[in-house]
C-alpha cells in the first residue's frame, strides 16, 4: 500500500491549522515579528508542517483499518503546550513556539485518519469534521487506485487542496466554525 494516500487528509489538516494562524493574525492586525511578512512565514510553515506530518505518518497510515494508529496521528495543543510536530515546523519557518501559542487555540485536538480529519476545541468540546471524504455509501474502490495516489512533491501543488481535489464539490465539504479566542 502506498503511503501517499494520506495527501488529501494532511492537506486539510495543514490548511486548517494555517487558517487558524491567518485568522488570528488578521484579527490582531499584526504580523509575526521578524523580517519576513506573515504571509511568507505562514506559507513556509505550511510546507514544513505538510512535510513533517507526511514523514511522521509514513508506516502509520492504514486505509483499510482507519482507527489503527489514530492516537499516533493525533495532533494536540493542550494547556498551552505545543505539539512537537507543529513546534518543529514553526522553528523551521522562523516562527517561535511562543508565537504559535499566541496565535493558536490553547486546547486543540486534530485527528488525521484515512478518509477523515476531525477537530475539537477544548477537552470537553464537540468534535467537528473538517474532511470526511470516505463517507460515500456503497463505494468499495481501493484508495490506491484513485487519482489521489499520484506523486505529490511540487510546491505549486501545495497551494491548496483544490489542486488535488479537483473533483470535490461544495456538497462534499462540511463547514467548520472558527473559534473566537
Amino acid at each position: 500500500m502506498k503511503d501517499n494516500t494520506m495527501i488529501v487528509e494532511v492537506l486539510y489538516a495543514v490548511d486548517f491549522i494555517c487558517g487558524l494562524l491567518r485568522h488570528h493574525a488578521s484579527d490582531d492586525k499584526a504580523d509575526f515579528p521578524g523580517s519576513s511578512s506573515s504571509t511568507e512565514r505562514v506559507a513556509t510553515f505550511r510546507r514544513k508542517l505538510d512535510d513533517r506530518l507526511r514523514a511522521h505518518y509514513r508506516g502509520h497510515w492504514h486505509p483499510k483499518a482507519p482507527e489503527r494508529g489514530s492516537a499516533y496521528r493525533c495532533i494536540r495543543i493542550v494547556r498551552r503546550q505545543m505539539d512537537p510536530l507543529i513546534a518543529g515546523a514553526g522553528r523551521e519557518a522562523g516562527i517561535s513556539e511562543r508565537e504559535l501559542l499566541a496565535k493558536l487555540p490553547a486546547d486543540l485536538t486534530l485527528w488525521i485518519d484515512p478518509e477523515e480529519v476531525c477537530v475539537r476545541f477544548g477537552e470537553d468540546g464537540s468534535v467537528g469534521v473538517i474532511y470526511g471524504g470516505g463517507k460515500n455509501a456503497g463505494s468499495d474502490s481501493d484508495p490506491d487506485d484513485s487519482a489521489m495516489s499520484t506523486d505529490y512533491n511540487s510546491d505549486s501543488d501545495r497551494s491548496s487542496p483544490e489542486t488535488v481535489l479537483s473533483t470535490t464539490t461544495a456538497a462534499d465539504l462540511r463547514p467548520v466554525v472558527m473559534p473566537t479566542i
